[in-house]
Order: structure tokens, then C-alpha cells, then sequence
């Protein structure tokens, strides 16, 4: 069998946390780009119309996906046109949540119901001319909050597959109570990332293991 040095796996999970609770100017908010949009004129109406009318609505134990289409309801009643919504791959539109907004944005319920939820969810409005879905709501499971996350690059997904190598290097240790900090770190952190995603997957898979047991 194969043995993993416990001071070595020890050493770099708290090298990993210290990594993680750097001050903010170490590593710039991943939920937050910058990037200039230029919105179609129906992405533009969606972002600056549907999302900013005030909604006042009470849900308990009722399925997110049909909150988010009483959400659209709302917006056609006050904009007289329609929000269209798409879920993207992994969101969990049959998740049953309980949550409340009173004469808030849109914008906003939708910021606090998807926190509410858990995990990374988010969402885009799609701007692209000549596209079925330009102007529609897009629900994503990695994180967005209107605008498309850029795409990950090299340095960002080599750094999210060394720290998910230490995850698994955890579990082949027989250690899953601190793989797991590592695995929803690495998920929450790189939600767009190729590790990110495997981290997520193994993550959802070891709570189920250490549930059994």
C-alpha cells in the first residue's frame, strides 16, 4: 500500500488555508470581473429594465426553479415583456428553498435567493446578437452575477489542480475529514476551472461516504 507522509500533507494544508485567508489584495474577488459589456438592445432591457423592477414575494419549501419563474412573472406584469429564463448544465432548479424579499430589486432577490440556495450559483445575461437566447436570464452553477466569468487561465487552472492534488493525496491517506475543507475550497474558489469542477464532483461524493459512515 502505498503511505503519504502525514507532515508533508499537514504542512501544505496549512500552507493552503494561510493561501486562502490572505488579504484581499493577494488575489483579485473571482465573483466580481471587470469587464467592459457592450448589451444588445435586448440584454440591455433584461439588465436595465426587467432586473431593476421591485418584487415583493414569500416562498417556503418551494422548488427554485419554479421561484425564479414567479420571478419572471413579476418582471413581465411590471415591463409588459417577457423574462425568459435557461439553466445552464448543474443548476438545481428542483432544489426546494424557503425565502422571502420585500420591495427589493429584482436584481437583488435574485443575488440573495441564489446565495440562499448554497453552493456557487449564479447567472448571465446573454449578449449575443442573433442568438435565440439574447436577452434571456441564463442560470449558471459557477457563480456569475450577470456577466460572463472570463475563462480560466493557465495559471489559474494549474493552481487549482495542485491544490486539488493535495485533496485527493488527503483521501488516498484515509484522511476525508481534511480533504474535505480542501475540496470546498478548491470548488468555491476555481467554479470554472476543470479541477474546480472534479473538486465539486468529489466533494459531493465524500459528504455522501462520510454520511454512511
Amino acid at each position: 500500500m502505498r503511505t503519504v507522509p502525514f507532515a508533508g500533507l499537514f504542512g501544505a494544508l496549512l500552507a493552503l488555508a494561510a493561501a486562502h485567508h490572505a488579504p484581499a489584495r493577494a488575489q483579485a474577488p473571482k465573483d466580481a470581473p471587470k469587464l467592459v459589456v457592450k448589451d444588445t438592445p435586448a440584454a440591455e432591457f433584461t439588465r436595465t429594465k426587467a432586473l431593476k423592477v421591485k418584487v415583493t414575494a414569500e416562498f417556503t419549501e418551494v422548488k427554485l426553479g419554479e421561484i425564479l419563474k414567479e420571478f419572471a412573472h413579476l418582471a413581465e406584469e411590471k415591463t409588459d415583456e417577457p423574462l425568459m429564463l435557461a439553466y445552464g448544465e448543474g443548476f438545481p432548479f428542483a432544489k426546494k428553498v424557503t425565502f422571502k424579499a420585500t420591495n427589493v430589486t429584482l436584481e437583488a432577490a435574485l443575488d440573495a435567493l441564489l446565495k440562499k440556495a448554497g453552493g456557487t450559483l449564479g447567472y448571465v445575461v446573454v449578449s449575443k446578437d442573433g442568438d435565440k437566447y439574447d436577452g434571456w436570464v441564463r442560470l449558471t452553477a459557477t457563480g456569475e452575477r450577470g456577466v460572463e466569468t472570463p475563462p480560466p487561465g493557465a495559471a489559474e487552472e494549474a493552481e487549482a489542480a495542485a491544490r486539488l492534488g493535495l485533496a485527493k493525496k488527503l483521501i488516498d491517506a484515509k484522511k476525508p475529514a481534511s480533504a474535505k475543507p480542501v475540496l470546498e475550497i478548491v470548488a468555491r474558489t476555481y467554479p470554472g476551472t476543470r479541477a474546480g469542477a472534479e473538486a465539486k464532483a468529489l466533494l459531493e461524493k465524500l459528504v455522501k461516504e462520510m454520511e454512511k459512515e
